[in-house]
C-alpha cells in the first residue's frame, strides 16, 4: 500500500509540472497577429526563394485562395489587386537590346512573354532559294539554309502570310538577288549578306515551262506574280528592304566558282522554324536580394569582398580606423553561392530571390525594335485569353 501511495504521488507531480509548462506555452499566450497578414517567416517563405548553400528552397507558388485560409488570409490572385501592384520599368534600351523590370507578376506570365517572344511572333525569312548556278564548294542544301538565317529589317506586320494555294505577290512575298563571281587568278572571295539586292518587281527567273513555249509570248510567266512594283508602296519609301547586318559571310568562293540565285522571303513563325524567331535570345531571372545578417567588419569585410566574383559586396568607412561590408551592386549576383560556401558564412550572409520581380531582356535580331516586340507580345497573349474567355462562355 505504501508504494502504491508513493507512485501515485509521483504521478500527481507528474501531471502538476506538465500542466504547468502547457499553461507557459499555451497558444493563448501567444501576441495577437494583425488581421490580415502572415507572421513575418512564413512571409518571407511567401515572397522569397531562400538560396542556400546547396540548393534554393520555397521555389513553388502558393496562390490558391485557401494556402493561408487558417491564419484568415485570402491568398488568392485578384485583377484589382494585380493592376496596382504590377509595374514595368526600363532599365536599358538600345538598338536592339532592352532590359526592363517586371514587378508584381507571377512566373508563370513572365515564361509566357518570353515564349510569345521565342516562338509566336512573325517575321520574314528566306524560305526558298532558286539556285541558276553554283559552283563552290558549299552544297545547294547548306547554302539555302545559310541564307534562310539571315535576319531581314522589314516590318511583318506589312506582308500576310503565305499558304501552299497561294501564289507568290507583293503582298506575301520579297524577292532578292544574288549573283558573285570570283574571277580566275584572283583572291579567294568573301560572299557578304550585301550581295543580296532586293528585286521589288517580283522574280527575274523565267519559269521552265516557259521557256520552251514559244517566243510570240509578250512577257513570260516568273516564279512570282507581281501586279506593282513594292518601291511604290509608301511602307517601303524610305529606302529598299535589305539584310539587318551586311557583313554576314554567306559563302567564300575561290578562282572561278560562281553564286547565281533568287532567294524569296515570306512571313513565318519561331515555331515552325528558328530562322523566323525575331529574338536572338529573351530570357528572364529573379530579382537577387543579398543581406548581411549581422556587421561584417575589418578583416571579415575584407575576406567577404573578395569572395564575390562579381564585386557585389563594397568596403565602407565607419570611423575610427574600422571598415564594415556593404551590400553594394546586388542587381549583379548571379547566385554564385561563394560567399557562403565556407562553414560558418551562412550565418552571416543571406541569398535570395524576389519571387514576383523580374529583370527581363530581350535582344532582337533586328526585324523590330525590341520595345515593339515587347507590345506585341502583350498583344498576342491579350488575344489569347480573349479566345479562351470566349470558348468557356
Amino acid at each position: 500500500m505504501g508504494t502504491a501511495t508513493e507512485s501515485e504521488s509521483m504521478d500527481s507531480e507528474s501531471t502538476s509540472t506538465q500542466e504547468e509548462t502547457f499553461t507557459k506555452v499555451s497558444v493563448w499566450d501567444l501576441p495577437d497577429l494583425p488581421k490580415g497578414k502572415l507572421p513575418p517567416h512564413i512571409e518571407l517563405q511567401r515572397t522569397r526563394v531562400l538560396c542556400g548553400s546547396l540548393a534554393p528552397t520555397n521555389t513553388e507558388n502558393l496562390n490558391y485562395s485557401g494556402a493561408y485560409a487558417a491564419m484568415g488570409v485570402d491568398n488568392s490572385v485578384r485583377f484589382e489587386q494585380f493592376s496596382n501592384n504590377f509595374k514595368v520599368e526600363i532599365v536599358r534600351l538600345e538598338e536592339d537590346e532592352l532590359e526592363f523590370d517586371m514587378i508584381g507578376i507571377d512566373p508563370s506570365l513572365a515564361n509566357a512573354f518570353r515564349r510569345i517572344l521565342i516562338a509566336e511572333l512573325p517575321t520574314m525569312a528566306i524560305e526558298k532559294v532558286l539556285i541558276a548556278n553554283n559552283t563552290s564548294i558549299i552544297q545547294d542544301e547548306v547554302l539555302a539554309h545559310r541564307l534562310g538565317l539571315i535576319p531581314i529589317e522589314v516590318d511583318p506586320r506589312l506582308f500576310e502570310y503565305m499558304s501552299e494555294n497561294d501564289v507568290p505577290n507583293e503582298k506575301n512575298t520579297i524577292v532578292f538577288k544574288l549573283h558573285v563571281c570570283c574571277t580566275k587568278g584572283s583572291d579567294r572571295l568573301r560572299v557578304l549578306s550585301s550581295e543580296l539586292k532586293w528585286l521589288p518587281n517580283g522574280s527575274e527567273l523565267i519559269l521552265g515551262t516557259e521557256r520552251s513555249a514559244s517566243s510570240s509570248s509578250a512577257k513570260p510567266k516568273t516564279y512570282t506574280s507581281f501586279s506593282c512594283s513594292q518601291d511604290t508602296r509608301p511602307e517601303f519609301s524610305n529606302g529598299p528592304i535589305a539584310p539587318k547586318d551586311a557583313d554576314i559571310i554567306v559563302a567564300k568562293l575561290g578562282p572561278g566558282q560562281e553564286i547565281e540565285l533568287e532567294a524569296h522571303a515570306v512571313k513565318g513563325m519561331g515555331k515552325t522554324h528558328a530562322k523566323w524567331s525575331p529574338v536572338a535570345t529573351a530570357w528572364y531571372r529573379m530579382l537577387p536580394e543579398v543581406v548581411l545578417l549581422r556587421d561584417i567588419e575589418d578583416d571579415e569585410a575584407e575576406a567577404l569582398v573578395k569572395k564575390c566574383p562579381v564585386k557585389v559586396f563594397d568596403i565602407e568607412d565607419i570611423g575610427k580606423g574600422k571598415k564594415r561590408a556593404t551590400v553594394a551592386r546586388p542587381r549583379v549576383c548571379t547566385l554564385c553561392r561563394e560567399c557562403i560556401r565556407e562553414e560558418g558564412w551562412d550565418k552571416n550572409v543571406a541569398l535570395r530571390r524576389v519571387n514576383d520581380h523580374f529583370i527581363f531582356t530581350i535582344e532582337s535580331t533586328g526585324a523590330l525594335p525590341p520595345e515593339v516586340l515587347f507590345t506585341e507580345a502583350v498583344k498576342i497573349l491579350e488575344e489569347k485569353c480573349e479566345r479562351v474567355i470566349t470558348e468557356l462562355s
